[in-house]
């Protein structure tokens, strides 16, 4: 597993790593109690918003998956990952 660096990602919170996409976010964990701290701290420096705020129940709008960060010059990440792709790491997404 090859978790991305500090500069990779939007931000961390609780030493858990979030990205940002256009229509998600993702906590760079499995752990759902971790995954919803972070991503309720993320929405609220950013957003000044929680997830409670925008009708977010995480049983019902986040999953757990895998994903990879390809090197590439537009820093675009592989979203359909598995556990078996090389480079894979666990993510927690939340689709807003």
């Amino acid at each position: 597993m090859a978790y991305p660096t500090r500069d990779e990602v939007a931000d961390i919170y609780y030493g858990v790593g979030v990205l940002d996409f256009e229509d998600h976010e993702a906590a760079i964990t499995h752990d759902r109690r971790k995954a919803i701290a972070a991503l309720n701290a993320f929405h609220r420096h950013y957003c000044s918003e929680r997830l409670v705020d925008i009708d977010i129940v995480p049983e019902r709008d986040m999953k757990t998956g895998w994903a990879r960060f390809e090197n590439r010059s537009d820093g675009q990440w592989t979203v359909g990952a598995d556990a078996e792709d090389p480079g894979a790491f666990p993510v927690t997404w939340l689709h807003l």
